[in-house]
């Protein structure tokens, strides 16, 4: 059934109206990001920089705004003690201010949060990728007694709420030593029952006759499961990938409850320093979010292909 242009034209608004709830909060963090300071909440959506000295009757002279109004601004100079109305676009300028991205590496160590998050992500991403591709493997796979009901409570977990285990695993952590260690961060998300089910879909939809082939050539399970199953899944480990490496890359809880040496510190929790007691420096604070956001943006462009078949392959059998 072929669709009506009125329908495709509602489908299409419908899209970029729900693309906007995203496009808008990132467009509005660039734009601050390249704000001065003390004009970050002044209600434009371009950068404008205003001049503090102005020539004014042929001498440089400092100016101070006391009113700003519809087209001018009535200052004050401050060699004459006098008020003067001066048109807008003479003080105001459209300039971004491309200081704060530098300014972000030179205030906080935000070179060394950098590498610790793309230790930590990197890590959990590895880790999730051995032990899902071997958990699906298994309940994929192997036949032994029990395996679909231990499947069915391993799945059962994703009905607890992460916060309920925060506790006793801090405890079980601080049991071992290993509070403010990247061991403490890594540790609790290298196992997955999301990833575990994804890959276990996506080997199902394997033909058997592959694996019986390896079998008679004398390759044992995990030769099936290292030269056969692998091989044939890169889809779904593209797609696992990325959403380990992006949830990793992007947590803020549990490396703020676990880590407290500013060394160790993710690029997150790290942004955190920004927030002053009595002030918060959005310019930087935005400009380190934009920093932050690219990696993940390439990580997704990189597999953006993969994803979809991923996702898509992992429902064709159950």
């Amino acid at each position: 059934m072929r669709e009506s242009p009125a329908t495709k034209v509602l489908i299409y608004f419908l899209l970029l109206f729900f693309a906007a709830f995203y496009v808008v909060p990132l467009f509005w963090t660039f734009i601050t990001s390249v704000k001065h300071p003390g004009m970050v909440f002044d209600g434009r959506w371009l950068p404008y920089e205003r001049k503090t000295m102005l020539r004014i009757d042929g001498e440089e002279q400092e100016i101070r705004i006391v009113e700003e109004r519809e087209n001018t601004f009535l200052v004050r100079l401050a060699a004459r003690n006098v008020l003067k109305e001066i048109p807008r676009s003479e003080i105001e300028s459209i300039s971004p201010n491309w200081k704060n991205y530098a300014e972000t590496w030179r205030v906080v160590p935000f070179g060394r949060f950098f590498l610790n998050s793309i230790l930590v992500a990197v890590a959990i991403t590895i880790g999730q990728l051995i032990t899902c591709s071997l958990g699906g493997f298994a309940f994929s796979r192997l036949r032994f007694p029990g395996r679909d009901k231990v499947f069915f409570l391993y799945l059962a977990t994703l009905m607890i709420p992460g916060t309920v285990l925060t506790i006793p695993i801090y405890l079980l952590l601080r049991s071992y030593h290993m509070l403010d260690t990247y061991q403490g961060v890594i540790l609790p998300g290298l196992f997955s029952a999301y990833g575990t089910f994804l890959l276990r879909q996506f080997f199902m939809t394997i033909p058997t006759d592959l694996e019986d082939a390896a079998r008679i050539d004398g390759a044992g399970s995990f030769g099936v499961y290292l030269r056969i199953i692998l091989p044939l899944s890169g889809p779904a480990l593209a797609a696992l990938s990325t959403f380990v490496f992006i949830g990793s890359w992007n947590d803020f809880f549990w490396p703020s409850i676990v880590l407290t040496d500013p060394n160790r510190l993710t690029l997150p929790v790290g942004l955190a320093l920004f927030n002053d007691l009595y002030f918060i420096e959005y310019g930087r604070l935005m400009a380190g979010s934009m920093i932050t956001i690219v990696p993940a943006i390439l990580m997704y462009l990189v597999f953006q292909k993969f994803i979809t078949k991923g996702i898509v392959m992992t429902g064709l059998k159950g």
